[in-house]
């Protein structure tokens, strides 16, 4: 539970904007199936094939300010917070404050990224999910883009995610994760999971198996829920 900002006498007044923000299952990551209170950034600086929030992009939406979302967060009941947009930290430095409070509450945090902005102001509490991006995700982009230096501020709670829209792009991923080994982050917080309606699961499954890869087989779990509906 939140503590009362009032009482504590700690105040941001910090401005960000909010394309949305809603109770939910959380759908990817390793916390897959928890509830948690997700709050959506607008804007984002990539512009990747399978978006499935590309209205994040594109709708401005509504100016918050950092206490009106720690006052929702606390209003859920909700112990989890998920950051995510669009990129969250292209409005670094609210996201920042933001994790900072939470965390001093001891409110769970992650923070959905594609890694191509850096992370090393987040707490080191703060669940990092760094996405991945494929050639098949920004077509193009060669090589798509990926800010390497993120990966000094990962440690063994956080995870990269790779969405693979065909086995091309398995193949890059694997040469991409092999060229930067030791990973800083055990082999199961790797997590590929096929694009939405482009790579069938069960070829993506059949081809980690027959590799022996170390890695997670990961779903989109709240589209086998939900398909295509948005505010789940």
């Amino acid at each position: 539970m939140l503590s009362d900002d009032t009482r504590t006498g700690r105040v941001c007044p910090m401005k960000c904007r909010v394309n949305e923000s809603y109770g939910c299952l959380l759908g990817e990551s390793l916390a897959v199936g928890l509830p948690a209170y997700l709050v959506r950034f607008s804007g984002c600086n990539l512009d990747c094939r399978y978006c499935d929030t590309a209205y994040a992009r594109t709708e401005p939406g509504e100016e918050r300010s950092v206490d009106d979302i720690l006052a929702q967060v606390r209003s859920s009941g909700l112990g989890r917070v998920l950051l995510t947009g669009g990129e969250p930290m292209l409005q670094a430095d609210a996201v920042v404050a933001l994790c900072q409070s939470l965390v001093r509450d001891r409110v769970e945090v992650l923070v959905e990224t594609n890694g191509t902005l850096p992370l090393d102001r987040l707490p080191s509490k703060v669940v990092k999910v760094v996405d991945v991006k494929t050639p098949g995700a920004l077509p193009g982009a060669s090589p798509p883009p990926f800010l390497d230096a993120n990966l000094e501020c990962l440690g063994g709670a956080d995870q990269l995610k790779v969405v693979l829209s065909s086995i091309q792009d398995y193949d890059w991923a694997v040469a991409f994760l092999a060229a930067r080994s030791p990973l800083p982050l055990p082999p199961a917080n790797v997590l590929f999971s096929p694009a939405w309606g482009q790579l069938g699961p069960a070829e993506l499954a059949d081809r980690m198996l027959q590799d022996r890869l170390p890695f997670r087989f990961h779903l989109q779990v709240h589209k086998v829920v939900w398909g295509e509906r948005r505010g789940t």
